[in-house]
């Protein structure tokens, strides 16, 4: 028997189900004398599903990007390795063929929660910059120097988990409005007494032929006529639920990434000087904390160096006026000035000596 044949009864046979169009009440009563063992079986498909997971992979890897090349603006490069070397390094090219950077393994790694083995190779020409070759192993022959392997391992990173979820609520929030948005498109026919006119099956016939008169000149914007007891209106759609559920969401993931509103939205855009001084702080708090446990000891085993972080350039008008007041002031003693001054500025960072 075939997916889509008609069934066959209990006892096997292959009786001539009725016509479903002229009797739906007796075929119906024959399907239910039917085995629902052999009863025709559909999978249903939802194409739904596969979107919204494609989008939830997409946007959390989106947001990792941006996260990451924010953080990347607080980091100090160190001297010996230079910022010519240091972005050829990190930063995918695609001339004259594509290769991918650093950058690219990290937020690959951080998306699905998983660990890269990379093969450090040099370019050439240049004494720090490198490119990488992605491994499936990580155990290494004799002769292979340990230090050409980099790996990255963010298997226990479940930020990520939490990201699915949430990005999980923003897409229902968004099939949500895009419903809304195609019944906001709609045209409602209000007529008058229909419930009266459709118990005539003639008049239920001229009926509908106006209706579908009516629907043919507003696809044309040509004249029609209706009822002068009749109406034609747009629905009035109310996006505020759905607004909430965004907003709610969009709190769900500044909460789990540290990151503002404003940077999660994106009313904030990619830069740790944009206006707005709290969410700015918040911000680099956030990046503060990323480069610490990202990208910090992924630097280092790449490039064999220190990597620090840049000190607050955003902070040097409070902290002009916080050093004339010290200055200014005859309460306390040089050694006493530094040791507040260090509160507020790295001097050790900047190679400002004591003397």
């Amino acid at each position: 028997m075939g997916i889509f044949d008609e069934p066959e009864d209990k006892a096997g046979g292959s009786e001539s189900p009725p016509d479903k169009k002229q009797d739906f009440e007796k075929y119906y009563q024959f399907l239910r004398a039917k085995d629902p063992r052999l009863l025709p079986v559909i999978t249903e498909f939802d194409p739904f599903s596969l979107a919204r997971e494609r989008y939830i992979e997409i946007a959390i890897r989106e947001l990792y990007s941006r996260i990451m090349y924010v953080t990347l603006e607080i980091v100090a490069i160190p001297d010996e390795i230079g910022s010519s070397d240091f972005s050829k390094t990190i930063y995918d090219s695609h001339s004259p063929k594509l290769q991918r950077g650093l950058m690219y393994y990290i937020i690959e790694a951080m998306s699905e929660e998983s660990k890269i083995v990379l093969r450090k190779r040099p370019i050439h020409g240049r004494e720090h910059a490198f490119y990488f070759e992605e491994r499936t192993y990580t155990v290494f022959a004799k002769k292979v120097n340990k230090l050409d392997f980099v790996e990255l391992d963010f298997e226990e990173f479940h930020r990520t988990e939490l990201l699915e979820a949430y990005f999980g609520m923003v897409f229902d929030a968004i099939v949500g409005a895009a419903k809304l948005i195609r019944v906001g498109g709609a045209v409602l026919l209000k007529i008058s007494d229909l419930s009266e006119l459709i118990s005539d099956k003639e008049v239920l016939t001229a009926v509908e032929t106006q209706i579908n008169k009516i629907n043919d000149a507003l696809k044309k914007s040509s004249v029609a006529y209706i009822d002068a007891q009749s109406a034609l209106e747009m629905p009035k759609v109310d996006v505020k639920p759905v607004k909430e559920q965004l907003e709610y969401a969009y709190s769900l993931i500044c909460n789990a990434t540290g990151r503002p509103m404003s940077f999660i939205n994106g009313q904030l855009v990619g830069s740790l000087n944009s206006t707005g001084d709290g969410d700015r702080k918040q911000n680099r708090l956030a990046s503060v904390r990323d480069f610490n446990e990202v990208l910090r000891g992924v630097f280092e085993s790449v490039f064999g160096a220190d990597f620090m972080i840049k000190p607050d350039i955003e902070q040097l008008p409070e902290i002009s006026n916080f050093l004339n007041s010290i200055e200014m002031s005859s309460l306390f003693t040089d050694d006493e000035k530094r040791k507040m001054v260090e509160t507020v500025l790295p001097i050790a960072e900047l190679g400002i000596s004591k003397n």
